[in-house]
């Protein structure tokens, strides 16, 4: 007779990652703890992996490189696509910042979101059979001294073009990752798909990534963890950026968002859509040209019940005027009834 499986059975799972670094091994380790060290799951390099066949679920880890994860992961998924599609899938990545409200403008592409599971549209959209349950983008760690050269050029360079500043400046080490997130994201593949409790004495474990290193050689001093403030407001000679954050929800936000611009005589056009952030140009021609804030919405898992919001505009200061005092009322609007969320 052929034993019947039990309902309660442990469910077998694979952990793969493809890290440049090192930073993305670390994370997948300490996601395995958070996880459960009774649970079955095992942690591989990519490379190590021939098959995905006896395993339940599958979490897929990886670094950025040019605003995606590492083209192994795309090899990985395109190989094992026809097994994958019949299993629980979970993505996550560790890159350059956390701020899924950023929107990054260079010249000879369309502004365009960037920054924590941002990062993960295109793999998304590549391969939209594969529906993950979980997904995640918690920042990293940047060693610059250990950058190769094409990822110490690309830094140079967006140091150059970044209009809102750049936190690694005059550091030796960079980290932007929020321990949160991280944490955030074992306890939903625990709950999610094992069908486990969430981990309350979570933190335990963050000792698979803290480290007491100094942020720069030269000055001790310098910390190696420049968090930045939620409330930002920002006016140079490159950009007019307010960043806030309220009490609410995304569909609330949204609501709101579609109220200033009725008011306003705004128009806003969807650029990009997901269950957890929205991005809007909100255009208006003024004196016989259009003219457009970049606006977006998100829902963060390191802080749950709030709504961070950006508003940005990259013209000229000038002629930017009418549209700084629109981002105003657009203010005015968000946190009315004391919604805004003073600190930070």
């Amino acid at each position: 007779m052929t034993p019947v499986a039990s309902e309660n059975a442990m469910k077998k799972g694979l952990l793969i990652y493809s890290s440049n670094y090192g930073s993305t091994a670390e994370v997948a380790y300490w996601i395995k703890a958070i996880i459960g060290l009774d649970q079955s799951l095992d942690v591989k390099k990519i490379e190590q992996v021939v098959t995905v066949a006896p395993y339940d679920y599958v979490i897929i880890g990886s670094s950025t490189k040019t605003e995606k994860p590492l083209p192994g992961i795309y090899k990985f998924v395109e190989v094992f696509k026809e097994e994958l599609v019949k299993k629980q899938i979970a993505y996550f990545l560790v890159c350059g910042d956390w701020d899924e409200t950023m929107v990054l403008n260079v010249p000879g592409k369309k502004p365009h979101l960037i920054a924590g599971r941002n990062y993960l549209y295109d793999i998304q959209k590549k391969f939209p059979e594969i529906k993950p349950t979980v997904i995640g983008g918690f920042g990293g760690r940047q060693v610059m001294p250990a950058l190769d050269g094409f990822d110490a050029f690309t830094i140079w360079i967006l140091e150059k073009l970044a209009k809102e500043g750049c936190g690694w400046v005059g550091l030796d080490i960079w980290e932007s990752l929020v321990p949160e997130r991280v944490e955030a994201f074992g306890n939903e593949v625990r709950t999610k798909i094992l069908g486990l409790e969430p981990l309350i004495d979570v933190e335990k474990y963050r000792s698979f990534w803290m480290s007491q290193q100094p942020g720069s050689l030269a000055d001790q001093a310098k910390q190696k963890y420049p968090f930045r403030p939620y409330t930002i407001k920002t006016s140079t000679a490159k950009i007019y950026f307010s960043r806030s954050r309220i009490k609410s929800n995304l569909d609330g936000t949204v609501a709101l968002l579609h109220v200033w611009a009725q008011q306003e005589g705004f128009e806003l056009r969807v650029q990009r859509e997901t269950f957890f952030n929205v991005y809007y140009h909100a255009v208006k021609t003024i004196e016989n040209k259009e003219k457009t804030i970049h606006i977006v919405a998100a829902v963060m898992t390191d802080d749950p019940g709030n709504v961070h919001v950006s508003l940005r505009s990259w013209e000229k200061p000038d002629v930017r005027k009418p549209l700084e005092e629109a981002i105003g009322k657009a203010e005015k609007v968000l946190w009315a009834d004391g919604r805004k969320i003073e600190g930070r």
